[in-house]
């Protein structure tokens, strides 16, 4: 046997329990042969593709285990307002825009207003200063809240009496949309997009992807705030394996019979329970420290998400709920305890998505049921922390988000995603991100960091036998990156970089 890929002088962390090689082996889609020292030569032909990983990190393809590809796409075309700070700012690069492209809608992304110094999402009016004769919707980072300028909403057409629109004192909108309009306007908006537009901007953020050492993402696409089309379009893009990337489709929907008829296995992603501490959606047992006597809300009753996960179990369909507060994650969690005791059926890997805020009692059930918990660490690095949003919405309650090291202890399975485009899709940000969790007791380990994104999101889609792991017999999904991450003090792991992506043996990144 003579390999055609040939990665030497590396540090081969395989996943395998400690195993840890110099060298690995590949041929055609698969790795063929690993081992130590200079073992290689058996395996070394004229023909072979020799790389040198220069005493480098040589891990199994990084698993992104939440990620909105459609959206990443579309919104890859859109004006990024992630790193203003203030109006003035959002009206720079907006105007910028419309100097280029004065005859079309302007559509923004990323606005934060946690970075912006009015603190406020700016009116309809504010955005009509910047320009008032073309149509500019702006979405918020998290994608709850939309903003208009008076041009759009006559362009858009959204209902003034659809809940969620917001009005001045005078009763006029104020060209913030939230909950069923935002849904409602987003829907509008991705239903314009052709399947050709969506294909060209899927090809055009691949190279990015690749870069960030992503060979497998759980894409998570349809639903009320984003398309059902781009589920569907996702599904056709894997069928005919139209890009490099391995896709797993949660389909964020609750009809059934509709996933079934597409041949799909699982369910959801962004099945909203609750929603964001940001927008004061996500429903917590306390009351907002900026908002007394706000709790949040749920989405479901008890009753209502009983008789939903009961028939996912039935149907042997695998289950994604977004969780964020205490209160959603006890939800889903009673009703997974429930759907187990009716139907006596396990194994089937359910997932909470984000459970941002679980208590110990929820990590005794979530462990007890078998429940994964799908968890985003770079929100803690964008959120968390002293003087950042999570306190100023939970107050001392913040010290309590994101539990990773008690989830682990209390035998939780911990896959790690980046949740593109909310966040940029950065695997090693989202590494140093758990393993330096602002409070400290929640960190992990560099190697409890690296499992979230590789075996654990393998597992946590049944395909850790054939990825996830550097092993022989195992798809040649591979990420070599610059340095030993095992060695890199901790607060530097964001400063790693990849310098090779492969994909079944195909190399799909070099730096």
């Amino acid at each position: 046997m003579k390999a055609s890929i040939l990665i030497i002088n590396g540090r081969c962390l395989t996943q395998d329990q400690d195993r840890i090689c110099d060298w690995l082996a590949v041929d055609g889609e698969r790795i063929v042969a690993m081992g130590q020292g200079d073992t290689y030569r058996d395996v070394l032909s004229e023909w072979t593709v020799l790389i040198d990983a220069r005493k480098g990190t040589v891990l199994p393809g990084f698993i992104d285990s939440h990620f909105h590809v459609v959206q990443t796409a579309l919104n890859s075309q859109c004006v990024d307002l992630g790193d203003a700070k203030s109006f003035k700012d959002i009206g720079d690069l907006i105007y910028e825009r419309y100097k280029k492209e004065p005859n079309l809608p302007i559509q923004a992304i990323r606005m934060d207003i946690h970075n912006l110094k009015e603190r406020r999402f700016p009116s309809r009016q504010d955005l009509d200063k910047i320009c008032s004769d073309t149509p500019i919707w702006i979405n918020s980072s998290e994608y709850q809240t939309s903003v208009l300028n008076t041009c759009a909403l006559l362009y858009y057409k959204i209902p003034f009496t659809v809940q969620g629109v917001l009005f001045d004192e005078k009763r006029m909108p104020t060209g913030v949309f939230q909950r069923q309009a935002n849904a409602m306007l987003r829907a509008n908006i991705s239903n314009q997009y052709s399947d050709f537009y969506r294909m060209d901007a899927l090809q055009n953020i691949m190279p990015k992807v690749a870069e960030a050492g992503i060979t497998t993402a759980c894409a998570v696409e349809g639903g009320p705030i984003y398309c059902d089309k781009d589920a569907e379009f996702i599904n056709e893009i894997i069928k005919r394996k139209s890009v490099y990337l391995d896709m797993e489709l949660f389909f964020q929907t609750l009809d059934l019979d509709r996933v079934e008829s597409m041949g799909l296995h699982r369910v959801g992603g962004c099945l909203y329970v609750d929603g964001t501490f940001s927008a004061r959606l996500a429903a917590i047992s306390f009351e907002y420290a900026d908002a007394p006597g706000e709790k949040g809300c749920l989405n479901f009753t008890q009753d209502r998400m009983n008789e939903f996960v009961e028939l996912c179990y039935r149907r042997n369909l695998q289950l994604s709920l977004y969780t964020i507060g205490d209160r959603a994650i006890e939800l889903a969690l009673k009703a997974h305890e429930r759907a187990v005791t009716l139907t006596g059926i396990t194994g089937l890997r359910h997932r909470l998505e984000h459970v941002e805020l679980p208590n110990a009692e929820h990590i005794r059930m979530a462990s007890d049921l078998g429940v994964i918990f799908s968890v985003r660490p770079i929100y803690e690095l964008r959120w968390g922390g002293k003087g950042k949003m999570y306190e100023k919405r939970l107050g001392e309650n913040y010290k309590n988000s994101n539990p990773f090291r008690e989830s682990l202890d209390g035998g939780v399975l911990l896959c790690g995603g980046t949740d593109s485009d909310v966040c940029k899709a950065n695997i090693l940000l989202g590494i140093h991100a758990a393993v330096n969790h602002p409070v400290e007791q929640h960190r992990v380990t560099v190697p409890e960091a690296l499992r979230m994104f590789t075996c654990n999101g393998a597992y946590a889609i049944g395909k850790e036998a054939e990825k996830g792991y550097l092993k022989e017999g195992y798809l040649a999904d591979i990420v070599v990156l610059d340095g030993n991450i095992l060695e890199t003090e901790t607060d530097r792991i964001k400063e790693l970089n990849v310098t090779y992506t492969f994909k079944s043996g195909e190399l799909v990144y070099h730096a």
